[in-house]
C-alpha cells in the first residue's frame, strides 16, 4: 500500500544497505537497540523537512546516515543548508486502488451537492496545515449555500485539542462545513478521497503532500498552496490550481520547529474563493450538460476532470530524481 513508506522502522534496501524510516528526532527510540547488522551496514535514512532551512536539532542525526533520501526537491534544498551528505530526491509512492466512493449519505450529504474534501493530520503542529484558512475560504465562497458542502477529515492528539475548539469555534453555526473525526483504514480513505468534487490544501508548508498528488492522480480538482514539496508536482496537472502566497514569519503554538528566522507561507483566502466558485461553476455546467445529454446514473464524481489519473506516471520509491 503506498502508504507503508511512512510508517516507522527499518527496512533492507539492499544487500548490506538499511533504509531507516522515521524522522531524526524518532532515532533514540527506533534505534535504542539496533540489530548487529545494522553497525556494518550502509545506512539511509529518510527525513521529510517542512521548512526552508536545515532543522539544528537533526545534526546529530548525521553521523548515524551515510545517505539521505527525502521526497521532494524543496526539502532536499533546505536539508543541504546544514549537511554534505549526499542528498537524493526519492518521491513518495503514488498509488489510487480501484474503489468505489464512499456513501455521501454516511456523511449528511445529498448527491447533488458540489463537495469539497479537506484531509489533515493535526497530531503534531496544526499551524502548518492551517485549518481555519480552509473555513474561511470556503465560507468567503459559498456563504450559507447548502448547495456546497465541505468535509474536513481531521485527526488530532490530546496536545492539539486545543487545535480542534479552534475549529470547531470557526465552523460556528455554519450548515456547509462538517468536521469528520473517524478512523479510516487505506481503503476506506482510497474510498473517501473519491467522493470529492473538488480538494484543498491551503496549508503554511509540506514536505511533500502526498494527499495533494493522490487528488491530482484522482482527477480531482486541486486548490493548494504554491509553496513547498507539493510544487515538485502539481505544475504538471492541468486541473491543479497553485494558491498564491505571501511568505510570513514562522509563529507556532507546538514549538514543532526551532531555528531562527523561519518562515511559511500564508495562502491568499480571497483568491482560493474565488478560484472555489470558478471550480464549481464549471462543475455545474458539466453536470448540467451530462443530466441532459446522457444518464444521470453514469455521472462521473469529478465532473470537472472525469478522467482518473494514472499512477504509472508518478516516479515513486523506486525511482529516485536528482535534485
Amino acid at each position: 500500500m503506498r502508504r507503508q513508506i511512512l510508517k516507522q522502522g527499518t527496512a533492507h534496501a539492499g544487500s548490506n544497505q538499511v533504509l531507516i524510516l522515521g524522522q531524526p528526532w524518532d532515532y533514540p527510540r527506533l534505534l535504542a537497540e539496533p540489530p548487529d547488522w545494522f553497525h556494518d551496514a550502509y545506512r539511509i535514512g529518510l527525513w521529510v523537512w517542512e521548512l526552508d532551512q536545515f532543522p539544528g536539532d537533526w545534526k546529530f542525526a548525521q553521523k548515524i546516515v551515510h545517505e539521505i533520501w527525502t521526497p521532494s526537491s524543496f526539502s532536499a534544498k533546505a536539508l543541504r543548508r546544514g549537511t554534505d551528505l549526499p542528498i537524493r530526491v526519492v518521491p513518495h509512492a503514488v498509488d489510487c486502488p480501484e474503489v468505489s466512493p464512499l456513501s455521501r449519505a454516511e456523511f449528511g450529504v445529498r448527491e447533488d451537492q458540489f463537495l469539497g474534501l479537506a484531509i489533515m493530520d493535526l497530531a503534531a503542529c496544526p499551524d502548518r496545515k492551517n485549518p481555519l484558512a480552509h473555513v474561511r475560504a470556503w465560507t468567503l465562497a459559498f456563504g450559507h449555500d447548502t448547495s456546497s458542502h465541505l468535509l474536513m477529515k481531521v485527526r488530532f492528539k490530546k496536545n492539539t485539542t486545543f487545535a480542534r475548539r479552534e475549529l470547531l469555534r470557526e465552523i460556528g453555526n455554519t450548515k456547509n462545513i462538517t468536521l469528520v473525526e473517524q478512523v479510516f483504514s487505506d481503503r476506506d480513505m482510497a474510498a473517501f478521497q473519491r467522493m470529492a468534487d473538488v480538494y484543498l490544501s491551503l496549508h503554511r508548508a509540506e514536505g511533500y503532500g502526498l494527499n495533494i498528488h493522490e487528488m491530482l492522480e484522482l482527477g480531482v480538482p486541486t486548490l493548494a498552496t504554491a509553496w513547498s514539496g507539493n510544487m515538485d508536482y502539481m505544475e504538471r496537472y492541468p486541473h491543479s490550481v497553485p494558491v498564491p502566497y505571501r511568505l510570513v514569519p514562522y509563529k507556532d503554538r507546538t514549538f514543532a520547529y526551532q531555528g531562527t528566522d523561519l518562515a511559511w507561507a500564508e495562502p491568499d483566502i480571497k483568491f482560493s474563493a474565488g478560484a472555489l466558485r470558478e471550480v464549481r461553476a464549471r462543475w455545474q455546467e458539466k453536470r448540467a450538460s451530462t443530466m441532459t445529454s446522457g444518464d444521470p446514473s453514469d455521472l462521473p464524481r469529478n465532473v470537472m476532470y472525469a478522467s482518473r489519473g494514472n499512477s504509472a506516471t508518478s516516479p515513486n520509491i523506486n525511482q529516485g530524481l536528482t535534485a
